[in-house]
C-alpha cells in the first residue's frame, strides 16, 4: 500500500523525511517530489525534471509522478511511501503530526 503525505512547507517535509528514514524507511525508498515545479516546469522541458521519481510502465512515456495527484492536490510537497497495511495507521499519525495538509491512501 502507498501512503502520501501533502506537506506545506519543505521543512515540514525533511523533518517527515528523517522521521521516516528513522523508523526504517531509507530515503531512497520514499518517492519527493514538489507539485508547483512538476506542473509549471514539465510542460516547458520535461527532460530538465531530475527531481521527479516516476513509476509509469510505458517505455519512453515522459509523465510525471505527480498527474495521478493533479486533481486532489494542487500545491505543496509530496511525500510517498510504500508500507505494509499494518503499518499504515502510524505512518499516516506520523505524517499528520509532522504537519501534512492531506494524507493519501493508495
Amino acid at each position: 500500500m502507498r501512503i502520501t503525505a501533502v506537506m506545506p512547507r519543505q521543512d515540514q517535509a525533511s523533518a517527515l523525511i528523517d522521521t521516516l528514514d528513522k523508523m526504517g524507511y531509507p530515503r531512497k525508498d520514499l518517492i519527493v517530489t514538489d507539485m508547483s515545479k512538476s506542473n509549471s516546469e514539465y510542460e516547458q522541458d520535461p527532460d530538465t525534471l531530475i527531481d521527479i521519481k516516476s513509476e509509469r510502465e510505458g517505455l519512453g512515456e515522459k509523465r510525471p509522478f505527480t498527474d495521478q495527484f493533479s486533481e486532489r492536490v494542487n500545491y505543496g510537497i509530496l511525500v510517498s511511501v510504500e508500507a505494509p497495511e499494518k503499518h499504515a495507521a502510524r505512518l499516516m499519525e506520523i505524517m499528520e503530526q509532522s504537519g501534512a495538509v492531506d494524507i493519501i491512501k493508495e
